[in-house]
């Protein structure tokens, strides 16, 4: 009895602790709302990074074309180079030398070159000038490349020469001066400023594609390492060829020299007389008190008519179309010069052995010279006047 009563209590204790409801009367309502503020927060999240990857699409986009862009901007090697991580300036290899701006290697090799022929070559049938003489250039001559402090020639314009009167007529045909003397303040006159225009160079840079000899680079990582990069503008080729950094020296302005033809003209049988005009290599320089010019050409009318008529009449001519002022875009000079014909040498077909009586020298006379026995000559002037152009 007495476990039953027990019983019956600890049912009475529980009941009165759970409730004798079945429903659930829970208050979820503030979770609710939290998973709703949350939903709603994801949402706007999910908005906000579709809206930050359609942006970065975009910007990616822009920084593409930006970049396609900035490539079509690059013009010259070394923006080529700085796109590719190497940096380095342009340095133009005709501007004065200093710590900043170095000579060019391949001139620096031509100044410590003791054999000529190691750049300058000759094709047959020329044969090497003098070679038994001895075994390299430089035992007789100096060498043009070594890199020597110039010496200040003065004024270019101040004259050396005394100038041709300017007559009334403005034509002058004894010695060629005419017009109104326009181009005085453009011209060379000063005789050693003039020599160093005639024997100075322009230096330049080009990509060769590679030969045997020099076989080059097919890549713009390599191109920007390779020696005298910084002389060149030109933009290093594309097209998956190999190419090699050539330097090369050119002469600063055209050289003209003008002759007499003469003949006998066979209606008239009367002698003739007309101009003729060639461009060679020339220079000038000074021998004691006397300045000569100087070349070696092959036989021709210039070369025949220099020996046959003693005289020519050379004009040097430099010529920028960059510039705006004329007497400034034009320069040179003209130059009036007889044979020397002591200096002066004829020679054979193999442009090495002296004609005969005829070589440097001998100082020869027109009538003694046979032409059929001349194959080239190397003519020498002497300056008699260095005249503006006109």
């Amino acid at each position: 009895m007495k476990n039953k009563f027990k019983l019956s209590l600890l049912c009475v204790s529980i009941l009165a602790l759970t409730g004798c409801n079945d429903d659930d009367n829970t208050d979820t309502s503030g979770l609710e709302a939290q998973i709703a503020a949350l939903e709603t927060q994801n949402a706007e999240l999910t908005s906000s990074n579709t809206s930050l990857v359609e942006s970065n699409d975009a910007l990616q986009a822009d920084n593409t074309g930006l970049q396609a862009k900035a490539v079509s901007y690059i013009s010259n090697f070394s923006e080529q180079c700085a796109e590719a991580g190497v940096k380095f300036d342009y340095v133009d290899p005709n501007a004065p030398v200093s710590a900043a701006n170095a000579t060019p290697s391949y001139m620096i090799k031509a100044a410590e070159e003791a054999d000529c022929m190691s750049c300058h070559t000759y094709e047959a049938p020329v044969k090497v000038p003098h070679t038994d003489y001895g075994a390299t250039c430089a035992q007789c001559h100096d060498n043009p490349h070594t890199d020597e402090t110039p010496v200040d020639p003065g004024n270019p314009t101040d004259p050396t020469f005394t100038q041709p009167e300017k007559p009334d007529s403005l034509v002058d045909g004894k010695t060629g001066a005419s017009g109104s003397f326009y181009y005085t303040p453009a011209s060379y006159l000063n005789a050693d400023y003039l020599a160093t225009r005639l024997s100075g160079s322009t230096h330049n840079f080009e990509w060769a594609e590679g030969t045997d000899e020099a076989p080059g680079v097919d890549s713009l990582a390599a191109a920007c390492q390779l020696e005298d990069r910084e002389h060149i503008k030109a933009m290093f080729p594309t097209d998956g060829k190999s190419y090699s950094l050539n330097g090369f020296s050119n002469q600063m302005g055209a050289k003209l020299i003008s002759t007499v033809n003469k003949f006998t003209d066979e209606e008239t049988n009367e002698i003739v007389e007309t101009a003729n005009i060639a461009i060679f290599g020339y220079g000038m320089k000074k021998e004691g008190d006397d300045y000569t010019v100087s070349m070696s050409i092959g036989k021709n009318n210039t070369c025949y008519n220099a020996i046959m008529n003693g005289e020519a009449r050379m004009s040097y001519y430099e010529y920028d179309p960059m510039l705006s002022v004329k007497h400034e875009r034009n320069q040179g000079a003209r130059i009036l010069g007889t044979i020397d014909y002591t200096k002066t040498s004829l020679k054979s077909y193999d442009w090495v052995t002296e004609v005969p009586g005829l070589g440097a020298g001998a100082s020869f006379t027109p009538e003694q010279v046979d032409w059929t026995k001349v194959g080239a000559c190397s003519l020498v002037f002497k300056v008699d006047s260095i005249i503006p152009l006109g």
